[in-house]
């Protein structure tokens, strides 16, 4: 099943992870981050900027033993990241919100 995330724009264009890196996607004119997970999707609409990002190990040494563990969408809210983030291993979903300034 498909995990990752997926933007939507305003002239109706879907990028998904597999098709772009995060940091070469355009951040302007996005109405929709979309965090998927085996069958289930997590959306995000309408901010003024948004995030993502992994988590992951692996073996030192062993480039193919790379796993991730975690992925999170987010995005800004005044002074606060508000991140959204599925565990890899067991499926559940947990929001955070995080202190910018400290």
């Amino acid at each position: 099943m498909r995990r990752g995330w997926e933007l939507e724009y305003e002239n109706g264009t879907i990028i998904k992870e597999d098709q772009m890196e995060w940091k070469k996607a355009p951040k302007v004119g996005i109405i929709r981050l979309t965090l998927h997970y085996d069958g289930r999707r997590w959306d995000i609409h309408d901010k003024a900027a948004y995030l993502q990002k992994k988590q992951g190990s692996m073996v030192p040494g062993i480039a193919s033993s790379f796993q991730i563990e975690k992925r999170s969408i987010g995005y800004y809210e005044e002074n606060t990241k508000v991140w959204y983030t599925v565990n890899e291993h067991t499926g559940q979903m947990r929001m955070e919100v995080v202190d910018i300034n400290g």
